[in-house]
């Protein structure tokens, strides 16, 4: 989490101060740039200590009834000691499970889970979990993994990659999901299997830090059916770690 060190108040003459300044730590860099910069070399101990961190603080959100709707790449940073803090809460809010219509235009394209492009306005804490599994595919690569133009481009790399939804692995998809309809298979279009585990063994830099335990681990994080997706509290009980 961000840690605010203190607040600063510009002097005024006895008046009220119209400026209020909140001071955070400084941390030197962010997921995004270390990860689009050749220079820095990485491990997979890297890799592994910043999935950890990132599940850790998840964890300690989710228990505290609070989603953050923008987890990204470039919204996790890391200071010279290699500690990983979770950044801008501009989308977060307090959440519980009565919550019925919640906002749906939440998370950042590449890492928006299949229900809110589906158009899902009961949803849980289950969405940060899903951008979780894009980061750290997203590590893995050294580059966006779903990189969509659009919401119909970013359903369409999630059918193609992650197989296409249905009602057997998705029993609420037409209740919850409104925009379902929409985007469901017709009768002459292909339907696409699960193909996530192949893809994530593709264009890696090294390809054997992909191991089966990570492959699991993102597989996870990203199954279609957000009551099947693990909770931060599970994948940090995984065998990859």
């Amino acid at each position: 989490f961000e840690l605010v060190i203190g607040v600063a108040r510009c002097p005024t003459n006895g008046s009220l101060p119209k400026n209020v300044f909140m001071v955070f730590e400084y941390l030197e860099y962010d997921l995004t740039g270390v990860l689009e910069t050749p220079e820095i070399r990485l491990t997979q101990d890297h890799v592994k200590s910043w999935s950890q961190q990132l599940l850790s603080g998840v964890h300690y959100m989710h228990k505290n009834k609070v989603i953050h709707r923008d987890l990204k790449a470039s919204n996790l940073l890391i200071n010279r000691k290699g500690e990983l803090k979770i950044a801008d809460w501009g989308l977060a809010r307090s959440w519980n499970p009565e919550m019925k219509r919640l906002t749906n235009k939440v998370i950042t394209l590449w890492y928006r889970p299949p229900e809110l492009l589906l158009g899902m306005i009961d949803y849980t804490t289950k969405i940060d979990m899903w951008s979780v599994g894009c980061i750290v595919a997203e590590m893995f690569r050294r580059s966006g993994f779903l990189k969509g133009r659009n919401e119909a481009h970013q359903l369409e790399l999630i059918y193609k990659v992650c197989g296409t939804p249905n009602t057997q692995d998705w029993p609420s998809l037409e209740k919850r999901c409104r925009l379902w309809k929409k985007f469901a298979p017709g009768p002459n279009d292909k339907i696409y299997p699960n193909r996530l585990p192949q893809c994530l063994r593709e264009t890696l830099p090294h390809p054997k830090w992909m191991t089966d335990e990570a492959v699991k681990l993102i597989g996870k994080l990203m199954e279609k059916n957000p009551d099947k997706r693990w909770s931060a509290e599970q994948a940090l009980d995984a065998d990859y770690f």
